[in-house]
Protein backbone atom coordinates (compact mmCIF):
# COMPACT_ATOMS: atom_id res chain seq x y z
CA UNK A 1 0.00 0.00 0.00
CA UNK A 2 1.46 3.35 -1.13
CA UNK A 3 0.09 6.32 0.85
CA UNK A 4 1.23 8.81 -1.80
CA UNK A 5 -0.45 6.87 -4.63
CA UNK A 6 -3.66 6.48 -2.61
CA UNK A 7 -3.61 10.18 -1.73
CA UNK A 8 -3.17 11.26 -5.35
CA UNK A 9 -5.95 8.88 -6.40
CA UNK A 10 -8.35 10.29 -3.79
CA UNK A 11 -7.59 13.85 -4.94
CA UNK A 12 -8.09 12.89 -8.60
CA UNK A 13 -11.44 11.18 -7.91
CA UNK A 14 -12.64 14.04 -5.74
CA UNK A 15 -11.95 16.53 -8.50
CA UNK A 16 -13.67 14.27 -11.07
CA UNK A 17 -16.77 14.28 -8.86
CA UNK A 18 -16.54 18.05 -8.47
CA UNK A 19 -16.22 17.99 -4.69
CA UNK A 20 -14.13 20.37 -2.65
CA UNK A 21 -12.19 18.96 0.28
CA UNK A 22 -14.73 20.51 2.62
CA UNK A 23 -17.70 18.97 0.77
CA UNK A 24 -16.11 15.52 0.80
CA UNK A 25 -15.26 15.92 4.48
CA UNK A 26 -18.89 16.78 5.28
CA UNK A 27 -20.12 13.65 3.50
CA UNK A 28 -17.75 11.52 5.55
CA UNK A 29 -18.27 13.57 8.74
CA UNK A 30 -14.57 14.32 9.11
CA UNK A 31 -12.59 17.56 8.92
CA UNK A 32 -11.24 18.99 5.69
CA UNK A 33 -7.78 18.78 7.29
CA UNK A 34 -8.19 14.98 7.34
CA UNK A 35 -8.94 15.00 3.60
CA UNK A 36 -5.87 17.16 3.02
CA UNK A 37 -3.69 14.73 5.01
CA UNK A 38 -4.91 11.80 2.94
CA UNK A 39 -4.37 13.55 -0.38
CA UNK A 40 -0.85 14.67 0.52
CA UNK A 41 0.14 11.15 1.58
CA UNK A 42 0.61 12.10 5.24
CA UNK A 43 -1.97 9.58 6.39
CA UNK A 44 -4.60 7.07 5.34
CA UNK A 45 -8.34 6.96 6.02
CA UNK A 46 -9.49 4.92 8.97
CA UNK A 47 -10.58 1.42 7.99
CA UNK A 48 -14.16 2.30 8.95
CA UNK A 49 -14.11 5.10 6.35
CA UNK A 50 -12.71 3.15 3.41
CA UNK A 51 -16.03 1.68 2.24
CA UNK A 52 -18.03 4.97 2.56
CA UNK A 53 -15.20 6.88 0.84
CA UNK A 54 -15.08 4.33 -1.98
CA UNK A 55 -18.87 4.51 -2.44
CA UNK A 56 -18.79 8.31 -2.62
CA UNK A 57 -15.92 8.34 -5.12
CA UNK A 58 -17.28 5.41 -7.14
CA UNK A 59 -14.43 2.93 -6.64
CA UNK A 60 -13.85 -0.23 -4.62
CA UNK A 61 -11.80 -0.41 -1.44
CA UNK A 62 -9.17 -2.41 -3.33
CA UNK A 63 -8.84 0.30 -5.98
CA UNK A 64 -8.71 2.96 -3.27
CA UNK A 65 -5.84 1.24 -1.48
CA UNK A 66 -4.03 0.43 -4.73
CA UNK A 67 -4.27 4.03 -5.92
CA UNK A 68 -5.62 3.16 -9.40
CA UNK A 69 -8.62 1.83 -11.26
CA UNK A 70 -8.72 -1.90 -12.00
CA UNK A 71 -10.54 -4.29 -14.26
CA UNK A 72 -13.26 -6.48 -12.73
CA UNK A 73 -11.09 -9.63 -12.57
CA UNK A 74 -8.18 -7.77 -11.02
CA UNK A 75 -10.57 -6.08 -8.55
CA UNK A 76 -11.76 -9.47 -7.35
CA UNK A 77 -8.19 -10.71 -6.94
CA UNK A 78 -7.32 -7.56 -5.02
CA UNK A 79 -10.34 -8.02 -2.73
CA UNK A 80 -9.29 -11.62 -2.01
CA UNK A 81 -5.75 -10.49 -1.25
CA UNK A 82 -6.95 -7.79 1.15
CA UNK A 83 -9.21 -10.30 2.92
CA UNK A 84 -6.36 -12.81 3.30
CA UNK A 85 -4.01 -10.09 4.59
CA UNK A 86 -6.67 -9.01 7.09
CA UNK A 87 -7.15 -12.57 8.35
CA UNK A 88 -3.40 -13.07 8.58
CA UNK A 89 -3.07 -9.84 10.52
CA UNK A 90 -5.79 -10.95 12.94
CA UNK A 91 -4.02 -14.27 13.49
CA UNK A 92 -0.73 -12.50 14.18
CA UNK A 93 -2.47 -10.18 16.64
CA UNK A 94 -4.04 -13.09 18.55
CA UNK A 95 -0.76 -15.02 18.52
CA UNK A 96 1.09 -11.97 19.80
CA UNK A 97 -1.39 -11.53 22.65
CA UNK A 98 -1.04 -15.21 23.63
CA UNK A 99 2.76 -14.95 23.64
CA UNK A 100 2.64 -11.78 25.75
CA UNK A 101 0.25 -13.40 28.25
CA UNK A 102 2.42 -16.54 28.53
CA UNK A 103 5.52 -14.40 29.07
CA UNK A 104 3.84 -12.33 31.79
CA UNK A 105 2.49 -15.43 33.55
CA UNK A 106 5.92 -17.08 33.37
CA UNK A 107 7.68 -14.03 34.83
CA UNK A 108 5.02 -13.71 37.54
CA UNK A 109 5.47 -17.35 38.55
CA UNK A 110 9.26 -17.04 38.62
CA UNK A 111 9.04 -13.97 40.86
CA UNK A 112 6.23 -15.31 43.07
CA UNK A 113 8.54 -16.86 45.75
CA UNK A 114 9.82 -13.34 46.48
CA UNK A 115 6.34 -12.20 47.53
CA UNK A 116 4.42 -15.35 48.48
CA UNK A 117 5.14 -17.92 51.19
CA UNK A 118 4.30 -21.17 49.40
CA UNK A 119 5.32 -24.82 49.40
CA UNK A 120 3.65 -25.58 46.09
CA UNK A 121 6.74 -24.98 43.93
CA UNK A 122 4.48 -24.00 41.02
CA UNK A 123 6.95 -21.20 40.30
CA UNK A 124 9.03 -23.88 38.51
CA UNK A 125 6.42 -23.79 35.75
CA UNK A 126 7.36 -20.16 35.09
CA UNK A 127 10.69 -21.06 33.47
CA UNK A 128 9.33 -23.18 30.60
CA UNK A 129 6.38 -20.79 30.16
CA UNK A 130 8.64 -17.76 29.80
CA UNK A 131 11.12 -19.73 27.65
CA UNK A 132 8.32 -20.90 25.34
CA UNK A 133 7.01 -17.36 24.90
CA UNK A 134 10.50 -16.00 24.19
CA UNK A 135 11.14 -18.85 21.74
CA UNK A 136 7.92 -18.05 19.86
CA UNK A 137 8.83 -14.35 19.74
CA UNK A 138 12.34 -15.19 18.47
CA UNK A 139 10.96 -17.52 15.77
CA UNK A 140 8.57 -14.83 14.54
CA UNK A 141 11.28 -12.15 14.46
CA UNK A 142 13.84 -14.31 12.65
CA UNK A 143 11.36 -15.91 10.25
CA UNK A 144 12.98 -19.34 10.51
CA UNK A 145 12.06 -22.25 8.25
CA UNK A 146 9.04 -24.46 8.94
CA UNK A 147 11.29 -27.42 9.80
CA UNK A 148 13.31 -25.43 12.34
CA UNK A 149 10.15 -23.90 13.79
CA UNK A 150 8.51 -27.30 14.22
CA UNK A 151 11.57 -28.71 15.93
CA UNK A 152 11.84 -25.71 18.25
CA UNK A 153 8.19 -26.02 19.29
CA UNK A 154 8.65 -29.74 19.93
CA UNK A 155 11.69 -29.09 22.15
CA UNK A 156 9.62 -26.50 24.06
CA UNK A 157 6.90 -29.15 24.51
CA UNK A 158 9.41 -31.57 26.03
CA UNK A 159 10.63 -28.77 28.31
CA UNK A 160 7.05 -28.40 29.58
CA UNK A 161 6.96 -32.15 30.26
CA UNK A 162 10.21 -31.82 32.24
CA UNK A 163 8.65 -29.05 34.33
CA UNK A 164 5.63 -31.28 34.96
CA UNK A 165 7.95 -34.13 36.01
CA UNK A 166 9.76 -31.92 38.53
CA UNK A 167 6.43 -30.96 40.10
CA UNK A 168 5.38 -34.62 40.12
CA UNK A 169 8.54 -35.67 41.95
CA UNK A 170 8.13 -33.03 44.67
CA UNK A 171 5.90 -34.10 47.60
CA UNK A 172 3.26 -31.45 46.90
CA UNK A 173 1.19 -32.70 43.95
CA UNK A 174 -0.73 -35.91 44.68
CA UNK A 175 -3.56 -35.83 47.23
CA UNK A 176 -5.18 -38.64 49.19
CA UNK A 177 -8.48 -38.01 50.99
CA UNK A 178 -9.28 -40.13 54.04
CA UNK A 179 -12.63 -40.31 55.83
CA UNK A 180 -11.81 -40.51 59.53
CA UNK A 181 -15.48 -40.10 60.39
CA UNK A 182 -18.78 -39.64 58.52
CA UNK A 183 -18.38 -35.86 58.73
CA UNK A 184 -14.60 -35.40 58.77
CA UNK A 185 -12.09 -35.68 55.93
CA UNK A 186 -8.29 -35.65 56.18
CA UNK A 187 -6.01 -35.04 53.21
CA UNK A 188 -2.47 -36.29 52.75
CA UNK A 189 -0.20 -34.63 50.18
CA UNK A 190 2.59 -36.64 48.59
CA UNK A 191 4.65 -37.15 45.44
CA UNK A 192 3.14 -38.61 42.29
CA UNK A 193 5.63 -41.45 42.72
CA UNK A 194 4.69 -42.18 46.33
CA UNK A 195 3.45 -45.69 47.08
CA UNK A 196 0.77 -44.36 49.47
CA UNK A 197 -1.91 -43.80 46.77
CA UNK A 198 -1.12 -47.23 45.29
CA UNK A 199 -1.84 -48.81 48.66
CA UNK A 200 -5.39 -47.45 48.39
CA UNK A 201 -5.82 -48.44 44.73
CA UNK A 202 -5.39 -44.82 43.58
CA UNK A 203 -3.20 -45.42 40.52
CA UNK A 204 -3.60 -42.18 38.57
CA UNK A 205 -0.71 -40.18 40.13
CA UNK A 206 1.83 -42.94 39.54
CA UNK A 207 0.55 -43.59 36.01
CA UNK A 208 0.68 -39.87 35.23
CA UNK A 209 4.30 -39.72 36.37
CA UNK A 210 5.29 -42.82 34.40
CA UNK A 211 3.65 -41.49 31.23
CA UNK A 212 5.39 -38.14 31.72
CA UNK A 213 8.74 -39.94 31.83
CA UNK A 214 7.76 -41.95 28.74
CA UNK A 215 6.82 -38.76 26.91
CA UNK A 216 10.17 -37.17 27.73
CA UNK A 217 12.14 -40.24 26.58
CA UNK A 218 10.12 -40.54 23.38
CA UNK A 219 10.49 -36.81 22.84
CA UNK A 220 14.28 -36.98 23.15
CA UNK A 221 14.39 -39.78 20.58
CA UNK A 222 12.05 -37.80 18.34
CA UNK A 223 14.30 -34.72 18.46
CA UNK A 224 17.26 -36.70 17.10
CA UNK A 225 15.12 -38.40 14.44
CA UNK A 226 12.61 -35.63 13.88
CA UNK A 227 11.85 -36.26 10.19
CA UNK A 228 13.06 -39.83 9.81
CA UNK A 229 10.89 -41.38 12.54
CA UNK A 230 7.66 -39.40 13.12
CA UNK A 231 6.32 -42.41 15.03
CA UNK A 232 8.24 -41.18 18.09
CA UNK A 233 6.42 -37.84 17.93
CA UNK A 234 3.07 -39.56 17.56
CA UNK A 235 3.83 -41.86 20.49
CA UNK A 236 4.90 -38.89 22.63
CA UNK A 237 1.68 -37.06 21.77
CA UNK A 238 -0.37 -40.12 22.71
CA UNK A 239 1.41 -40.48 26.07
CA UNK A 240 0.84 -36.78 26.78
CA UNK A 241 -2.86 -37.03 25.96
CA UNK A 242 -3.35 -40.04 28.26
CA UNK A 243 -1.32 -38.46 31.08
CA UNK A 244 -3.44 -35.29 30.83
CA UNK A 245 -6.62 -37.34 31.26
CA UNK A 246 -5.10 -39.17 34.23
CA UNK A 247 -3.85 -35.93 35.80
CA UNK A 248 -7.38 -34.49 36.00
CA UNK A 249 -8.95 -37.74 37.25
CA UNK A 250 -8.59 -36.71 40.95
CA UNK A 251 -11.06 -33.90 40.24
CA UNK A 252 -13.70 -36.51 39.43
CA UNK A 253 -12.71 -38.80 42.30
CA UNK A 254 -12.38 -36.28 45.13
CA UNK A 255 -13.55 -32.94 43.71
CA UNK A 256 -11.46 -29.78 44.12
CA UNK A 257 -10.11 -31.05 47.46
CA UNK A 258 -8.27 -33.74 45.51
CA UNK A 259 -6.06 -31.23 43.65
CA UNK A 260 -3.32 -28.93 44.91
CA UNK A 261 -1.95 -25.87 43.12
CA UNK A 262 0.99 -28.02 42.01
CA UNK A 263 -1.48 -30.60 40.64
CA UNK A 264 -3.21 -27.93 38.58
CA UNK A 265 0.22 -26.74 37.39
CA UNK A 266 1.04 -30.28 36.24
CA UNK A 267 -2.22 -30.37 34.25
CA UNK A 268 -1.42 -26.98 32.74
CA UNK A 269 2.13 -28.00 31.80
CA UNK A 270 0.97 -31.19 30.09
CA UNK A 271 -1.84 -29.34 28.29
CA UNK A 272 0.57 -26.69 27.01
CA UNK A 273 2.94 -29.48 25.94
CA UNK A 274 0.13 -31.02 23.89
CA UNK A 275 -0.58 -27.67 22.24
CA UNK A 276 3.10 -27.21 21.37
CA UNK A 277 3.36 -30.75 20.02
CA UNK A 278 0.33 -30.07 17.82
CA UNK A 279 1.96 -26.86 16.58
CA UNK A 280 5.18 -28.80 15.89
CA UNK A 281 3.53 -31.09 13.35
CA UNK A 282 4.98 -30.06 9.97
CA UNK A 283 2.39 -28.62 7.61
CA UNK A 284 2.30 -30.66 4.42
Amino acid sequence: MDKDATGRFIAELRKEKGYTQKELAEKLMVTDKAISRWETGKGLPDTSLLKPLGDILGVSVGELLSGRRMEEAERKRQADRILLESLDGSKRLVAGMIKAILLMIGIALILSPLFLATRNFIWILGFPLAATALLAIYIEKKGVSMKTRSKAYFIAAIAMECAALILEILPVGAVMVFAVSPSQRVTEVCSYFSLLPLGYAHFTPMLTGILTIATILLGIMAVFRFDKAPIFRKAAFGCSAISLLLSITPLFLFGTVGMTAAGYAVCGAIFLSLCLQAAANPQK
